[in-house]
């Protein structure tokens, strides 16, 4: 009889610790959900024939090798997720490195990438409010991305493909033969100052539609550092490219959008070349500026 008992004593608490086991087991956390992103981009375009500037060396367009650091948020349930983004020996890193809403987020969520700015979620209809700096030569481009991705697509990587939400502008000057043998004894001009005026620097960038809103205030840029000597060999202003809002205007004298060269011929002069403005995102111009006896007196 007490051999039963003791038995069916043993038998008992090896149940209750089966049972313990299996309920310990169904209490465990369910695996954190990573994210990492994969970095992709789509050069500027150029306004120039193919291979006719292929020895410019300006510099300051972010490439795919340049490109180092950047923000995104992710969107789960109306709430912004926020995390930066950066690069080391061809590594992307994600901080934090958690998916939006975690295991409860099964849905398809919003990514928004960008590498300046301030991000607004807007209800829905999400932009960065940017604005450009006007000191020309320390300006950089500005790249947006967007991608709806579920975690099971692809494992918790987002997928990134950026594009350049400003235009970029290069600028050469020179001077005319006619103006070099007939108005110039020595043969070249000091210019003293080359001054874009009238640029629109700030404004929207809408995500969904991949648009600028907003556009508004009024800037100049200085486009060289001191005094230079031109002669009739085109020569670079700087060595950056000037980056741009979208923007578009017609020739309006010094209302609209124009050039103000201060130079030096029997003293101190200036003369303003009224310019035509259709400058497009993710393209790149180059303005050659032509002084000749009509322009410098």
């Amino acid at each position: 009889m007490n051999k039963k008992l003791i038995f069916y004593t043993v038998a008992l608490t090896a149940g209750l610790l089966t049972a313990c086991s299996s309920d310990d087991e169904q209490k465990q956390d369910p695996p954190v959900r990573h994210i990492s992103v994969e970095v992709n981009q789509r050069p500027m375009t150029s306004d120039d024939p193919a291979g006719a500037r292929s020895t410019d060396t300006r510099s300051a367009i972010t490439t795919t090798e340049t490109f180092s650091a950047f923000s995104m948020r992710g969107i789960y349930n109306s709430l912004t997720s926020e995390y930066s983004v950066s690069k080391s020996n061809d590594t992307w890193t994600v901080t934090p490195n958690t998916w939006p809403g975690g295991t409860e987020n099964n849905n398809t969520t919003p990514f928004y990438a960008f590498s300046q700015g301030e991000f607004q979620w807007n209800n829905g209809d999400p932009y960065i409010s940017f604005s450009i700096a006007e000191n020309a030569s320390t300006q950089h481009d500005l790249l947006v991305a967007k991608n709806n991705v579920a975690h099971s697509d692809h494992d918790g990587k987002v997928p990134l493909t950026f594009d350049h939400a400003c235009a970029a502008l290069a600028f050469n000057v020179q001077i005319t033969n006619t103006l070099k043998t007939k108005k110039l004894s020595n043969g070249t001009l000091t210019v003293n100052s080359i001054v874009l005026r009238n640029v629109s620097n700030s404004g929207k960038y809408y995500f969904v539609t991949s648009t600028w809103g907003d556009v508004s205030d009024s800037a100049y840029y200085t486009l060289t550092s001191g005094k230079i000597t031109v002669d009739t060999e085109a020569q670079a202003l700087s060595s950056n490219y000037l980056f741009v809002i979208p923007q578009t205007r017609a020739v309006n004298g010094t209302t609209g959008t124009y050039l103000e060269i201060n130079y030096t011929l029997s003293g101190s002069k200036q003369a303003t070349i009224p310019l035509a403005v259709d400058w497009v995102a993710g393209s790149k111009y180059t303005i050659d500026i032509k002084l000749g006896t009509g322009l410098i007196q």
